[in-house]
């Protein structure tokens, strides 16, 4: 048990948990004693019907979904959880082989360990709509609270690191020419807590089951999992092998004309396209990793 410096109250501590957020007061605070900042989160806006709903529409956008998704598609389950993030504020000189940059980013950094290496890691947040952390809205919305294991100091190291990058990348395409950048006077390194609702979804179609994940703040599939047609994999296969024997007919053609460069590149460019045939129509189900707002 922690004692929450604000409000007093004990506040139970899980393993590896280095932020904590008081189930009495909403206040969260760092157990090195570190300034945490203000503490936001988003607000559930959709159902988990509602969802699944646009989800449905997302889905039927890619060319490999079946054409009876809308109505064959089968809601199973879910579950709600409320993932906690660094959203930082970044602004100040950077320094870079011409100078002196003066610039400005915004970073989202995962607060929880067990986001990394998964979709929810590329998560880039706003501010906008986002409100001040109710416990109680939480608990109200059956929702669970993701172990915030990231501490503050590591937050900033890793905000500055991106900004970093992110400054360097902006300049190079500004300049045409890769570039390094290093922080070297920053004048503002906001940071918040922001804890975001996401809905993990299953759903069944023809006899198997599927998974996708959704924010429920806005609607984004920020992970989906979707059948294949059958139709669309026959066609993968025909067009592969309609490569494959393109290839060899292009491979014969330049060794009969004495065209070496025909008879090497004509056959791996088309062998190329065969083999992403052949691989789309080995699929049985297409993984995607998208944003989404409806509308």
């Amino acid at each position: 048990m922690v004692t929450c410096p604000y409000c007093g109250s004990e506040v139970d501590r899980q393993p590896g948990e280095n932020v904590l957020t008081c189930p009495y007061c909403g206040t969260a605070f760092s157990l090195s004693g570190g300034e945490v900042g203000e503490h936001l989160m988003g607000r559930v806006n959709y159902t988990p019907r509602q969802i699944f709903e646009l989800f449905k529409i997302w889905a039927l956008r890619l060319p490999e979904t079946p054409n009876d998704f809308n109505f064959e598609a089968r809601f199973a389950s879910y579950d709600l959880t409320f993932y906690p993030y660094w959203v930082y504020e970044v602004s100040g000189s950077f320094r870079t082989v011409g100078g002196l940059e003066v610039a400005a980013a915004e970073v989202t950094i995962p607060a929880c360990s067990r986001v990394r290496g998964t979709p929810l890691e590329r998560l880039k947040l706003s501010l906008a709509g986002k409100v001040y952390y109710s416990h109680r809205y939480v608990v109200q919305t059956g929702g669970k609270l993701a172990v915030a294991d990231v501490g503050v100091e590591e937050a900033d190291r890793a905000a500055v690191s991106i900004a970093e990058l992110e400054v360097a990348q902006r300049l190079g395409r500004r300049l045409g020419r890769g570039t390094a950048t290093r922080a070297e006077k920053l004048e503002k390194l906001a940071r918040r807590l922001v804890h975001v609702p996401v809905y993990s979804c299953s759903y069944e179609y023809g006899g198997r089951a599927y998974r996708f994940m959704a924010d429920a703040s806005d609607s984004r599939i920020l992970y989906a999992e979707i059948p294949v047609e059958a139709r669309f994999r026959a066609a993968a296969l025909a067009g592969a092998g309609s490569s494959f024997a393109l290839a060899a007919a292009s491979f014969a053609l330049g060794l009969a004309y004495n065209l070496p460069a025909f008879a090497l590149l004509t056959p791996l460019a088309l062998a190329g396209v065969g083999a992403y045939c052949l691989y789309k129509a080995s699929a049985r189900e297409v993984v995607v990793k998208e944003f989404f707002a409806e509308g």
